[in-house]
């Protein structure tokens, strides 16, 4: 097998969202992240912040009403809406999907938790909002529960090695100099047609069609919690801002991890998850 292509800077800047000098309010991307719980408030608006600071103009945020009024109060550029309870359960579909018909792209996952009737949800939301779809964390799972491929929408999955051996109950040790781990992760990412992140301390990132690449950039900086989850609202900002699946994954894998290296170069190794959010449109520039 070939050496995997690396995701260079001069690809990953070719390919980042062009703005229109005339375009308006809503015309760079909406995103819609729905998240949060009783035991995870902070998760959804480390991704709203990923979303938001690498490009995309509104960023809602569909929150349990336990987290309503932190995640309405931390940052003034979010609209923020609420259901009732403490996660999501079944009865909260509906608003939601009636909600994400204004949104270009949706993120599911950060701070959902892992409880059956919450990854039921998901499942239905997957079904019936079809807009270019990111699913991140515990929402993943759902992944285990559909019964047809493939799914009406494009769909952006970003595993680290625990969570993806969770998902394909399989201990898969993605290593380029292992040819048959990475014909494992295209075929998954074939199977399922679906778009793959697999985040560590070299991403590999998969495309429905078979395309394996590889992603150097990033640092041991970013074990800190909460990276993750502003690498998925990364994802779901460039899908909206009108990226393919496959580049969009590119995109935000290679400028998620230079922002790291950025920090890490002015900071070292002591900084959070949500300096690399605040810190993003230095990297993209």
């Amino acid at each position: 097998m070939s050496k995997l292509a690396l995701i260079k800077k001069s690809i990953a800047r070719d390919l980042l969202p062009r703005r229109r000098p005339d375009s308006h309010k809503g015309q760079n991307g909406r995103v819609l992240i729905v998240g949060g719980s009783i035991d995870y408030y902070g998760a959804p608006i480390l991704s709203a912040l990923g979303a938001l600071h690498s490009g995309v103009d509104i960023v809602y945020l569909y929150v349990p009403e336990c987290n309503f009024d932190v995640a309405r109060s931390f940052y003034p550029d979010f609209i923020v809406r609420k259901y009732s309870g403490e996660y999501l359960v079944g009865r909260h579909v509906d608003e939601i999907i009636e909600f994400g018909k204004k949104c270009d792209s949706v993120l599911i996952g950060p701070g959902l938790g892992g409880r059956e009737q919450t990854i039921d949800a998901v499942v239905e939301i997957i079904s019936k909002l079809q807009i270019p779809t990111v699913l991140d964390t515990d929402a993943m799972m759902a992944l285990k529960k559909i019964q047809k491929f493939p799914l009406q929408q494009p769909v952006i999955i970003t595993p680290h090695k625990n969570e993806f051996r969770n998902l394909v109950e399989r201990e898969i040790d993605v290593n380029e100099n292992d040819p048959k781990s990475v014909v494992l992760l295209r075929s998954i990412a074939m199977d399922l047609h679906i778009s793959i992140l697999l985040k560590g301390p070299i991403d590999y990132v998969a495309s429905e069609e078979g395309i394996v690449e590889r992603n150097e950039t990033g640092n041991a900086g970013m074990t800190v919690g909460g990276t993750g989850d502003v690498l998925a609202g990364v994802c779901a900002s460039f899908l909206a801002q009108g990226l393919e699946v496959f580049d969009a994954v590119r995109c935000a894998a290679y400028f998620v991890g230079a922002c790291g290296d950025y920090l890490y170069g002015k900071k070292g190794w002591y900084f959070s998850a949500n300096d690399l959010a605040l810190a993003l449109p230095l990297a993209l520039m």
